[in-house]
């Protein structure tokens, strides 16, 4: 499943949103304990311009990923907090890192879509791995239906962070 959108914002700057499914050859240990369950990445790519991005657009995104979850009831969501790219207009002197901001930010925009679509009941699973030098965030976001399936991925990515260490 590949699905992608744009949203534009303030002065011409543009967010892609990509939704795009785990193959069995990315993860085939864990593909036939899901059953009929499939794990959909979120990536959120600035394709121009350098503005945060206001909370009209971010709403905008949150509406857009509630009505794929209400059309894809058995999809359980996967974004990963990105350490590459720098928050733009983000303080230097704030003692958090872009991926800890960024994490914060899914967080509130959980609680966003959460209102948005009540009858849904929408889980957000933030899974946080701690290394020597940094912290690597996770969010799984998930119908209230599917929390067996999610146990599932997050005990599969804590093995796969065990190895790693």
């Amino acid at each position: 499943m590949e699905v992608s959108f744009a949203l534009s914002y303030k002065e011409g700057n543009e967010i892609r949103v990509s939704l795009s499914s785990f193959t069995e050859a990315a993860i085939p240990d864990l593909i036939g304990d899901l059953g009929d369950c499939e794990i959909v990445e979120i990536s959120l790519i600035r394709q121009s311009g350098d503005e945060t991005a206001d909370i009209i657009t971010l709403s905008k995104v949150v509406e857009r990923i509630g009505k794929f979850i209400v059309e894809n009831p058995h999809v359980i969501l996967y974004y990963y907090c990105d350490e590459m790219n720098e928050i733009p207009g983000m303080r230097a002197t704030r003692d958090i890192s872009s991926p800890e901001y960024r994490n914060h930010l899914f967080s509130l925009l959980y609680s966003k879509g959460s209102r948005q679509f009540p009858e849904l009941h929408i889980v957000d699973m933030p899974i946080v791995f701690i290394g020597d030098d940094h912290k690597t965030f996770i969010h799984l976001i998930y119908r209230e239906d599917l929390q067996d399936k999610a146990d599932i991925i997050k005990d599969y990515l804590n093995d796969i962070a065990e190895g790693v260490k």
